[in-house]
């Protein structure tokens, strides 16, 4: 059978809790963590049915990642912002995982558009800095903006003491 899935299956076999549960069922069995690359989990066979969306889904991921970075990067966190950016993808990824429904859609219409997939990233920042405005919610931010404080005041106490 060659058939290929759509985006809401793709969506639903990578959000869906389900697939997580299915997932650590595995890992479980197997006594070890079994991912590699990007985590698409037990999702991976059937988006191998459609190598498309797969590559589409997997440039969006690291496109998000990205984007972040370029984000924090731009508001000049200085020590604080490699603690901020490791936060701030560990939250990214989480809200992936477990989107809301109102983000689905938005995913959704994401991976429809044809002419954000040309290139190796996608490149336009507006639509993922409105992706990620919808992904990370304000207690995300207040984490992202803790992390960054934390490495801040981890460098001030270490010059102190030096």
């Amino acid at each position: 059978m060659n058939e290929e899935i759509t985006i809401g299956e793709a969506i639903d076999l990578l959000f869906h809790p389900a697939s997580f549960q299915e997932a650590i069922r595995i890992e479980d069995e197997a006594d070890c963590d079994v991912t590699a690359g990007l985590d698409w989990g037990t999702a991976i066979s059937a988006l191998l049915k459609n190598p498309g969306l797969l590559g589409r889904m997997t440039q969006l991921r690291v496109s998000l990642n990205r984007e972040i970075r370029h984000l924090l990067s731009e508001w000049n966190l200085g020590v604080g912002e490699e603690a901020a950016v490791v936060v701030a993808r560990s939250l990214l990824l989480s809200r992936l995982k477990s989107p809301s429904a109102s983000v689905l859609p938005m995913l959704e219409g994401i991976l429809m558009q044809n002419d954000l997939y040309g290139e190796e990233f996608i490149q336009n920042s507006d639509i993922l800095r409105q992706l990620l405005g919808v992904l990370l919610v304000d207690s995300d931010w207040e984490n992202i903006a803790t992390a960054a404080a934390n490495a801040v005041r981890m460098q001030v106490m270490q010059r102190i003491s030096a």
